[in-house]
């Protein structure tokens, strides 16, 4: 089939590096267009090599270049499951977005995000493979870039689209279904806003009483559950529009509660365990397991197989045996407010192990998050009543 605006160009940036007889020839109609489709066998390693020269949007259109190049996109970034790095940056007054493969050091920009149409957005959270925007004309944009997939939510409260950290986000599937839930934490209000598609509406949950506030949320097992600032979780229930506290027999105990932030507390899902990380300061950390038969906290000495994945003060993840991806286990890879990636041995005092090159200038505004685009959330509403 002919080849369409956005392969040619795929095409003809491969062929300013080859010699005359290897470069690919694009005909639009007739018997030489299906030749084309199985004229390009190189080499897998060669094939590499284009693909670590490619931006973002370059990748997207590989795959409809020829069947053996269709064959490879399987086995790059755009399938794998590897967590990628999002930047997001303010340089000279020019927005960019990126998604950075630690591992390879590589980063691929996302020329698309900077090309929607006004209104303005900012950037709150990827969840469920989308970017989450707030939007000043009182609206949340989902965006899956890649797959393409946009989606609009009008909003009956006031969005803040001009500052950043303002929210926190999850985006789920109801199982079996496309219907979707959104919930929105403002931290300027204190206010947890949850949007249905099922009910095409939203409801505001109670997050504070006697100044505790829910602070995180993650899904486990179908079940969003949430923290708050004290390290009481509860259950948001979808069905009646109220969080269910668990009756946990104790608590992480505090430390220098006036130095440590009340979003100190991330919950994190990892092969099915509901874990709380828990960031004192810069050389002090913490993880628990939730133990749900003896409902206590399990301080873990190890964090055995796992990795974890934390940006300073807003956001952690989980991977189990990240070798695959080239990360190593027992180990936590942080952006911290240097725009560096540093990774530290869990068993080692929080001295970095390594550090990565400069993921941008200092002087510019540097915004980060972890994607783990493979990570679909769903939720059951008849797990709770």
């Amino acid at each position: 089939m002919p080849h369409s605006e956005n392969q040619r160009d795929l095409i003809l940036k491969f062929n300013t590096f080859k010699s005359y007889q290897h470069r690919i020839k694009t005909k639009k109609t007739g018997n030489k267009a299906k030749e084309n489709g199985e004229f390009v066998q190189l080499p897998w390693d060669m094939l590499d090599i284009i693909c670590k020269a490619l931006d973002f949007e370059d990748l997207l259109s590989f795959s409809g270049v020829c069947k053996s190049w269709r064959t490879f996109h399987k086995t790059n970034f755009l399938s794998s499951q590897e967590p990628l790095l999002v930047r997001f940056m303010i340089r000279n007054g020019s927005e960019s977005y990126s998604f950075i493969s630690i591992p390879n050091e590589k980063v691929y920009d996302l020329k698309m995000m900077t090309s929607f149409p006004r209104p303005k957005f900012t950037y709150v959270r990827v969840s469920s493979g989308y970017f989450i925007m707030a939007c000043e004309n009182n609206s949340f944009m989902l965006f899956n870039s890649f797959t393409r997939i946009k989606k609009v939510i009008q909003t009956p409260f006031p969005v803040d689209s001009h500052l950043f950290a303002q929210y926190e986000a999850l985006l789920a599937f109801e199982k079996c279904s496309q219907e979707y839930v959104l919930v929105v934490l403002s931290y300027r209000f204190s206010c947890l806003y949850v949007y249905q598609t099922r009910h095409n509406g939203w409801v505001i949950y109670p997050t504070f009483k006697s100044e505790e506030v829910v602070v995180d949320f993650v899904v486990l097992n179908n079940i969003i559950y949430v923290v708050t600032n004290n390290a009481n979780i509860g259950i948001l229930n979808l069905n009646s529009g109220n969080i269910q506290f668990l009756n946990l027999k104790n608590t992480p105990p505090p430390k220098v509660p006036s130095r440590v932030p009340s979003n100190s507390f991330k919950l994190v899902n990892c092969d099915d365990q509901l874990l709380l990380f828990h960031s004192i300061s810069s050389f002090q950390r913490e993880v628990y397991k939730i133990d749900f038969s003896t409902m206590n906290y399990v301080e873990m000495d190890s964090l055995g197989d796992i990795a974890l994945f934390y940006v300073s003060w807003r956001n952690c993840r989980a991977l189990s045996n990240p070798e695959r991806f080239g990360y190593q286990s027992n180990h936590v890879y942080e952006v911290n407010n240097l725009s560096q990636c540093t990774k530290f041995d869990w068993n080692d005092g929080f001295c970095p192990s390594k550090i990565y090159p400069y993921l941008g200038s200092r002087r510019d505004f540097n915004f980060f998050d972890w994607c783990f685009r493979h990570v679909k959330y769903q939720v059951d509403y008849s797990l709770v009543e």
